[in-house]
């Protein structure tokens, strides 16, 4: 069996090594995302006007963002957010502003992609996760390397990594968060939540993961210090490696029809179960993710 190594790894499991590629009975691909064409696109059948247009491919280029990735319909109805944050009366104030303070785009990205998430959201699929998921996973292995794609301000991974800790397994795990906006990376990074963010904690959990802050609540160190997070746009990134679980429950409002959803590609490990969110909008085509669970 021949062995071929390409840069670091992410995983502390494999510190020396990014991506693995054994030859042999099990072949493992890089993980990829890819448009099928076959799906077709939204950018025909959604009426943005002339401006409209010209002033979201604008921003979202100057972002490192593919505007025509994401499901226009959704993003037009927060184009008005988004102006109303530049303090802008019109598009071509609105381009003005961002050229002349780089510094306010994360914040105009951040209005037309808005981070819809609470902790422990959905009881059900924790439930699951707890009871199911997570131990099936850990049979005959010692830990897992587990990615949260649009973490974000945090509150789902932090939610998985209070769920692991109760389960004396955090410390045999490899939490990754990414998210496009930088704005939501550098917040969940900080672990600081307000009053009505932490309602959604149980109570016991609120007590022995939280530290009360003046009028916050932050995230105790072993915890935050458990998930790395970055910035990073998942459909241009090319994140090598095998993933034992992934998150995507927060992406598919946004993307659009042909570009966002997951499925299991690695062989000797069968195909992954898709539960993204509770939107009906993906397809197994499109995205291609090697994981061994996808929720």
């Amino acid at each position: 069996m021949s062995l071929e190594v390409e840069r670091k790894s992410l995983s502390p499991w494999a510190p020396e090594f990014r991506h693995i590629s054994f030859r042999g009975s099990i072949v493992r691909e890089r993980f990829t995302l890819a448009h099928d064409p076959s799906l077709g696109n939204e950018r025909d059948e959604v009426p943005l006007s002339e401006d409209e247009e010209s002033f979201l491919r604008f921003l979202f280029k100057e972002a490192g963002l593919d505007l025509y990735k994401y499901r226009l319909k959704t993003l037009k109805r927060r184009i008005a957010a988004c102006l109303r944050t530049l303090h802008a009366g019109n598009f071509t104030d609105a381009r003005r502003v961002v050229q002349q303070k780089p510094a306010l785009l994360p914040g105009a990205i951040s209005t037309m992609v808005i981070g819809v998430t609470s902790f422990f959201r959905d009881g059900s699929v924790w439930e699951m996760m707890r009871n199911e998921v997570i131990p099936a996973l850990f049979k005959g292995r010692y830990g897992l390397a587990i990615w949260c794609l649009g973490c974000s301000d945090g509150h789902e991974l932090y939610s998985l990594a209070m769920m692991l800790a109760e389960m004396k397994l955090l410390h045999r795990c490899h939490l990754l968060g990414t998210d496009c906006r930088l704005d939501a990376v550098k917040r969940a990074r900080a672990g600081q939540f307000d009053g009505a963010a932490i309602k959604s904690v149980p109570g016991d959990f609120l007590s022995r993961y939280f530290i009360e802050q003046e009028a916050s609540w932050r995230v105790i160190p072993a915890i935050r210090d458990a998930i790395h997070w970055r910035r990073a746009d998942v459909l241009t990134l090319h994140e090598p490696g095998v993933w034992d679980l992934v998150l995507c429950r927060n992406m598919s409002m946004y993307f659009a029809t042909g570009n966002v959803t997951a499925r299991g590609r690695s062989a000797g490990m069968g195909q992954g179960r898709a539960a993204a969110g509770r939107r009906p909008s993906l397809h197994p085509r499109a995205v291609h993710l090697q994981a061994r669970q996808v929720i």
